[in-house]
């Protein structure tokens, strides 16, 4: 969704109409996840697409809804006018993205302090961060 999202955003318009367009998007996804974090919702495909092991519904209500709401606030709040809201939208929609899959395909080698994060992963989330924000930064009509 993330990724999605970002390739998306130069698409819709600089003005303020832009960023809530934009943000109805990770916004709906954020309340089908509340709904399905409530268990209001039941949808075991999703669940099991989305969450790893444990309280699956728990999961889905912390990660992907504070995920898709940070996107939603910032799109609403900051569309294209604050460099800091940019580089968040890209650090959360690439290098959140990226990171988990880097991790567990080349992260032997865990973090001293996060035995659930490898270095591999850090070092993508780091890289796919800083250039999907050199992308954005780097077009003229951001």
């Amino acid at each position: 969704m993330g990724l999605v999202f970002t390739l998306c955003w130069p698409r819709f318009s600089s003005g303020n109409q832009g960023g809530f367009l934009a943000a109805m998007v990770p916004g709906f996804n954020a309340f089908k996840m509340l709904l399905l974090g409530l268990e209001m919702r039941k949808d075991e495909k999703a669940v099991k697409l989305m969450s790893g092991l444990g309280d699956h519904y728990r999961q889905i209500l912390k990660a992907s809804f504070y995920f898709l709401t940070a996107i939603s606030l910032a799109s609403v709040v900051y569309w294209r006018t604050s460099p800091v809201a940019v580089a968040a939208v890209c650090k959360l929609c690439a290098g959140d993205r990226i990171a988990p899959i880097v991790g567990r395909r080349f992260g032997s080698l865990k973090l001293p302090y996060n035995k659930n994060k490898s270095i591999a992963g850090t070092i993508a989330m780091v890289a796919a961060s800083f250039l999907a924000s050199i992308f954005f930064f780097s077009r003229n009509d951001r």
